[in-house]
């Protein structure tokens, strides 16, 4: 079994995520570069968060941060690419908006494991729209959902001339 699905309902608490990446950490490849530390801290978790590399925490309950499966992967994710040799600047740019099943796939085969399975989506997610964008103005872009506002390049063409009109 995948290592991995044992954490995917959980909440964790800064010292249990540590743990938990600390325990599945230890199975990813050693890194030539000693400098790259393979042991995940609390400090390492919260500065991997102010640099984006790791979302907010979930929520907080009283002071303490609770963290999900998504931080895990991110975590574990940063350290498998430092220690093939990216810089931070690098891991940060390449994780940036990239999808809790990419993630998971990607740490997966890290750790030497086949990819688990993402997990179902609920029957009642609503299907993904397909949106519009017009550019009304130099630097200025409108997006339009077509199934709100029938006719968007009408709209974006009223827009577009009530800026020009409007801009001295």
């Amino acid at each position: 079994m995948n290592p991995l699905h044992a954490y995917r309902p959980r909440e964790l608490s800064l010292p249990a995520l540590v743990q938990a990446a600390a325990e599945l950490g230890a199975r990813l490849p050693a890194s030539a570069d000693e400098r790259v530390r393979a042991e995940v801290d609390e400090r390492t978790v919260r500065y991997y968060q102010s640099t984006g590399l790791v979302d907010r925490p979930l929520r907080y309950e009283g002071r303490t941060a609770l963290y999900g499966y998504r931080h895990l992967l991110q975590v574990l994710a940063t350290k498998a690419l430092q220690g093939a040799g990216y810089k931070l600047s690098q891991v940060q740019a390449s994780l940036a908006g990239v999808p809790t099943g990419e993630l998971e796939a990607a740490v997966a085969r890290a750790l030497g494991e086949a990819a688990a399975p993402a997990p179902p989506v609920p029957a009642a997610a609503p299907a993904p729209r397909a949106l519009v964008q017009f550019e009304v103005s130099p630097g200025l872009w409108l997006t339009v959902d077509p199934a709100v506002h029938p006719d968007p390049a009408a709209l974006a063409a009223a827009l577009s001339t009530h800026l020009t009109r409007s801009t001295p």
